[in-house]
């Protein structure tokens, strides 16, 4: 059954000058499917053919469609009864194809010539990629991250994942002459102190050879170090 609009007579001469109107859109579905990409479908319709209203269409891999395609069943909604909120298009409502599971996003500009709905330009942008991205992201939060799964660290505690030992005397080197303003060069004995206390404390020197590594990123001998170790153990 045809529709209250489909319905409505129009003489030759409106015909034409709505059909004139509607092939203005046509270069404007193969500019934006290029420029939206594969997964967007750009589909330009004619309200007067309700069996095969798809006139133009890029893209068309998203829902197998051609030219001559049927009106959607939303488009058919429209033009039964009008765009109830009075606007020029409707926006980011779901879309579904027969050849995907999931939803599309989909988007309508109605084309109006004397205020009557002669057209439509619509895009529907397939979500598939976003979706299975969405859901690796969830695995992944699943897997690893304590907040993913609704739980907090039980501990308040830090672990860096060192390459080699010399990174740890590195680090801590770094950090005190970050505070000390100055270079390990200029290191005075508090300095000095400070970083093997600390390399003690985090049981640096139980790595083999660490004492040689540490004198020679501080710039002192072996046996000054030792001695410095030997100083921070007298004062414990």
């Amino acid at each position: 059954m045809a529709t209250k609009r489909f319905s409505r007579a129009r003489n030759a001469e409106e015909e034409k000058l709505d059909t004139q109107l509607l092939q203005q859109f046509v270069p404007l579905v193969e500019f934006l499917g290029k420029v939206l990409g594969p997964r967007s479908e750009v589909v330009l319709h004619d309200a007067s053919k309700a069996d095969k209203s798809v006139i133009a269409i890029a893209n068309n891999q998203v829902s197998g469609r051609q030219v001559g395609a049927p009106a959607t069943d939303f488009m058919l909604r429209l033009l039964q009864e009008g765009n109830a909120n009075g606007k020029d298009y409707v926006v980011g409502y779901q879309g579904r194809t027969a050849l995907s599971k999931n939803a599309l996003i989909s988007s309508t500009y109605l084309i109006r010539r004397k205020k009557r709905i002669i057209g439509a330009l619509c895009i529907n942008t397939d979500q598939t990629p976003f979706l299975r991205l969405e859901r690796a992201l969830e695995e992944v939060g699943a897997s690893y991250s304590f907040a993913a799964q609704g739980e907090t660290p039980q501990s308040h505690e830090e672990e860096n994942l060192i390459t080699s030992i010399e990174d740890v005397a590195t680090e801590v080197i770094a950090d005190a002459s970050a505070k000390a303003g100055t270079d390990v060069e200029s290191f005075g004995l508090d300095q000095r102190l400070a970083v093997i206390s600390q390399l003690n404390d985090q049981g640096y020197f139980n790595f083999k050879g660490s004492v040689a590594k540490v004198a020679k990123q501080l710039g002192i001998s072996v046996s000054t170090t030792y001695r410095y170790l030997h100083m921070i153990d007298d004062q414990q």
